[in-house]
Order: C-alpha cells, then sequence, then structure tokens
C-alpha cells in the first residue's frame, strides 16, 4: 500500500509539473486565393507607302545668249552640260518669245569636241548628234540613252538680238516604295485562382495529463486498501456455536457450583475451569 502511494504521489507530481506548461495548436485549412497576373502581347503592322517624283538634273536653268548673226559669225552659241544614267531622260527648253527660235543640239561628250572646233558655219549648222539641230522656240522630248556619261546640251542664237533660254533635264518619273513597320504593344491583366491553405496557430495551457490522473488513481487504490485492512482488525471476534459448548461440557466433570467455586472457576467462552488467579483461558485463550 505504501509503494502504491509512493508512486501515485511521483506520478501525480510529474503530471502536475506539466501541467504548468503549454501546447501549440496548428489548425489548417483550404483557401482559394487569386494571382493577378499582367500579359503583354505585341503585333506589327506594315505600311507600305509608294512615292512618285521627278528626279531632276537640270531644272528651269537660264542661258543668256548674245545676238547672234554678224558678218563674220552664224551665230553666237552657248552650252550646258550633264552627267546622265542609262535609262530615259526628258528634256524641254522655251524662249521667251514665241517667234525667235534658237538652234538645238544634244550631243554626247565626243560629238561635242568634234561640234566645238568646227570652223564653218554649215558645217556647225549641219552637225548630227543625238537629237540633230532643232530650230525653234521651244521644244520638249524624251529619249533613251545607252550609256551613262557626260552629255551636252548646246543652243545657238541666229537672231540679231539677245535671247534668254530656259531649259530643263529630268530623269523621268521616279516612283520608290517605303515600307514602315510599326509595332504595338498591348498589356491585359489575367486574373488565376489557385488553392493554397491559411495555418492558423494558438498556445494554450496543458493541463492534467495522464500522468496526473494515474497517480491520483494509485493514491485512492491505496487509500482504498488501507481503509480495508484496518477494519478487518478492528472488527470483534464471534463466540462458537453452543454444541461445542455442551460438547466441552459433557465431556468434563460433573461439578457442582459450590464445589466449581470453592475448587476455582471456569472460562467464561468456553466453560473449561479455571484456577480463580487466571486472567486467560489455558483452552481457547479468551479474557477473563
Amino acid at each position: 500500500m505504501i509503494v502504491l502511494a509512493v508512486l501515485g504521489a511521483g506520478l501525480s507530481y510529474l503530471g502536475y509539473n506539466e501541467s504548468l506548461g503549454t501546447l501549440t495548436v496548428t489548425t489548417s485549412q483550404p483557401v482559394t486565393a487569386t494571382s493577378t497576373m499582367t500579359v503583354a502581347s505585341t503585333s506589327e503592322e506594315s505600311t507600305v507607302m509608294t512615292t512618285s517624283g521627278t528626279s531632276w538634273i537640270l531644272q528651269d536653268e537660264l542661258i543668256d545668249i548674245p545676238a547672234g548673226t554678224t558678218q563674220v559669225y552664224c551665230g553666237y552659241w552657248s552650252a550646258r552640260h550633264a552627267y546622265l544614267e542609262a535609262g530615259h531622260v526628258h528634256v524641254s527648253y522655251h524662249t521667251e518669245s514665241t517667234y525667235h527660235p534658237v538652234d538645238f543640239w544634244m550631243l554626247t561628250e565626243d560629238q561635242w569636241t568634234r561640234w566645238s572646233n568646227s570652223r564653218y558655219c554649215d558645217e556647225l549648222l549641219a552637225f548630227k548628234g543625238i537629237v540633230t539641230k532643232i530650230s525653234r522656240s521651244g521644244y520638249e522630248f524624251t529619249t533613251g540613252i545607252g550609256s551613262a556619261g557626260t552629255y551636252y546640251f548646246v543652243f545657238m542664237n541666229e537672231n540679231t538680238y539677245p535671247i534668254t533660254v530656259t531649259l530643263s533635264v529630268d530623269a523621268g518619273l521616279q516612283t520608290s516604295e517605303v515600307t514602315l513597320t510599326k509595332a504595338t504593344t498591348y498589356f491585359s491583366t489575367q486574373e488565376i485562382p489557385y488553392v493554397t491553405e491559411k495555418v492558423t496557430s494558438s498556445v494554450v495551457p496543458a493541463g492534467f495529463g495522464l500522468l496526473f490522473y494515474a497517480g491520483i488513481g494509485l493514491i485512492a487504490v491505496a487509500v482504498v486498501a488501507l481503509a480495508i485492512s484496518r477494519m478487518k482488525s478492528a472488527a470483534p471476534r464471534t463466540a462458537p456455536p453452543s454444541t461445542s459448548a455442551t460438547v466441552v461440557a459433557q465431556a468434563g466433570p460433573v461439578v457442582s457450583p459450590a464445589a466449581a467455586t470453592s475448587a476455582g472457576k471456569f472460562c467464561t467462552n468456553c466453560g473449561a475451569p479455571l484456577s480463580a488467579r487466571a486472567s486467560f483461558c489455558n483452552k481457547c485463550g479468551s479474557k477473563q
């Protein structure tokens, strides 16, 4: 019983110490969250632009030619030259008066050298070039150029007064295409749901655990056992059945009360004869 009580006290003490601490309780639950993401997309748009224009070589070139015919010269002349690429060339000229023509030649560089070295009027006026002599106050034409090089535009004034010629030379109508690419970026917001967990933790007192209650139980068992033991030791002893006394009385000698008084005394429990000074029965051990 003492061992059970000590063991129970120890367990209760340990359980009490545990109850002074704390416990962390963690709980989790599913939560649906939303993720926001910005998405960029780029698109390209191409535009073809066509432009047309005149590639000018000489534009409104003014050529002043002195008065022409004299007794010595057949006329005064003036020339302009330009470098032309192979292809087509457009030439136009005009004077200030439609009634006063000028002589015109278009010559290659080699032809120009031979023309300018001529010494006679008939030879000059009859010279053959790309464009042979044209005697007009204005003229416009387009001709083909077989090879690139320097070309000369020659004017001669056979009039008796000065002449001003306006000359224009261009490479014809030029067409070009330009491709313009334009990139445009668009931004959009997308929301994407996803499942996550929400974790919550809390601190609570530990409380009395199994050790504490086990110790209390052992102490209770020891107390109950001790109480039962004491109850058994304090209970009075019951007298033997009357048949035993009768048998003992029959087995002993028959003594009259007067003889019993003079000889001694009898046991109050079993009736056995005792001496006058006896405190306990020699037979049953009962106190007299």
